[in-house]
């Protein structure tokens, strides 16, 4: 990432020395893309923050985490939090739209565990669990997504569709209360069973009832096994 980052700046000073003409065909070529160009490059207009706090960090060379005073350069991998050259108020952040857990096999090397990075951008968001410490899930099922392929598996544009067939029993059967617990099986449904499933959506959302976090499992292929399998993410 920090190799991008230079790459970036050169090209913009490139760009700079380039003058007005260069600015002007960038700007053509911005009001020539279309929606469909952006859905294939999202990141085609990103615009990167300053990396000179890393730059600085980078000349000093590894400094003390402040909680664990383990030496490290950047970051400590195991406290999540910058080490004392790189302030904390220096490094931005994101608030990201849902919550996510991430967890961790106890095999793998801190080091090079890329989940630190979110922890890092979006401490208030993401959480890391070591594998066997995993949270209970079952009643918040209706609301959490775990991400991982699998022959049951669904797309990620039908993640919603089925966390409302995961609320769908429990929301007609008692005066339609959308808060209900969902039923821990899905039940087949009947077409008038559909269309009173899909007139509850906005209930449900209203209610909350939504996608509200997502589980990523880290470790590597050979690893995932024990924890795919573990009862507590089964649904």
């Amino acid at each position: 990432q920090l190799t991008m980052s230079l790459n970036s700046s050169m090209l913009l000073n490139e760009e700079t020395s380039q003058g007005p003409k260069r600015k002007t065909e960038c700007l053509e070529s911005l009001e020539l893309q279309t929606p469909s160009s952006f859905q294939d490059n999202p990141l085609q207009q990103l615009q990167l923050a300053s990396q000179e706090i890393l730059e600085k960090a980078k000349k000093s060379g590894r400094s003390k985490c402040p909680r664990c005073s383990s030496s490290r350069m950047f970051y400590c991998y195991t406290c999540f939090v910058p080490v004392e050259t790189v302030p904390t108020k220096e490094i931005p952040t994101v608030k990201l739209p849902l919550k996510i857990d991430i967890i961790k096999h106890p095999n793998e090397t801190d080091g090079k565990s890329t989940a630190v990075h979110a922890k890092l951008l979006a401490p208030d968001d993401v959480t890391i669990y070591k594998y066997p410490c995993i949270p209970e899930y079952k009643e918040k099922r209706h609301e959490i997504a775990l991400i991982f392929p699998g022959p049951n598996s669904v797309s990620v544009k039908d993640i919603a569709f089925h966390l409302q067939k995961y609320t769908k029993k429990g929301v007609h059967d008692n005066d339609d209360d959308c808060s209900r617990e969902p039923l821990l099986k899905q039940a087949k449904l009947e077409p008038k069973e559909e269309k009173n499933l899909n007139e509850c959506i906005a209930c449900n959302r209203s209610e909350g009832t939504r996608l509200k976090k997502i589980i990523f499992i880290d470790s590597t292929w050979n690893q995932t096994n024990k924890i795919i399998t573990d009862e507590r993410l089964q649904g």
